[in-house]
């Protein structure tokens, strides 16, 4: 592979890690699933406003065999995440919609898949509400380990050229999830 985003090889690699961490041994021929937010403005026919003020996204998601997850390169699990950023199309966005008007949302699914979502870009020490910048940014909670938050190191008080991954793990799995981040 050639060519990647930053979020793409991020995302692949967590995605990697996480599904080793997981997944036992005897669970090969399972699939692993990671769930992301694709930006919709520049795919939606006819275009939103320019004077849109909102979210404009829709999840898509990759998927692979357990298997060929962890045994194959990197490039592999990178390749799922931009086969599923390529299939939101006018029509996968309609259909969405139509998904979530008929089912009210989306269900939490508790099979090993997870969702990522990239708040690295959003500059929360540069918010000042009037008493001054802000000491920290991110969520107030997150124990849920079907959710994986980006964000800048800034939110913790680094220089902000790095990445935090927030997760919720059992203590068990979360010390196989950092060795496997580390297997590069």
């Amino acid at each position: 592979m050639t060519k990647c985003s930053t979020f793409e090889a991020i995302v692949a690699h967590i995605w990697r890690a996480r599904t080793k961490a997981i997944f036992e041994k005897d669970e090969d021929d399972e699939f692993s699933t990671v769930l992301f937010a694709v930006d919709i403005r520049s795919k939606l026919s006819p275009p939103l406003p320019n004077d849109f003020a909102g979210n404009a996204v829709v999840t898509a998601f990759a998927t692979a065999k357990v298997k060929d997850l962890v045994e194959m390169p990197l490039p592999f699990a990178v390749g799922k995440i931009k086969e599923a950023r390529e299939r939101v199309t006018n029509d996968y966005i309609r259909s969405v919609i139509d998904w979530l008007e008929v089912n009210k949302g989306i269900p939490a699914r508790c099979d090993g898949s997870f969702y990522v979502s990239a708040w690295w870009k959003l500059r929360f020490r540069e918010l000042d509400f009037g008493f001054g910048k802000t000491v920290h940014g991110g969520p107030i909670v997150s124990g849920n380990d079907e959710f994986v938050l980006l964000l800048s190191n800034e939110s913790s008080g680094g220089n902000g050229d790095g990445i935090n991954v927030w997760m919720g793990l059992e203590k068990e799995i979360m010390q196989k999830f950092v060795s496997c981040v580390f297997e590069i």
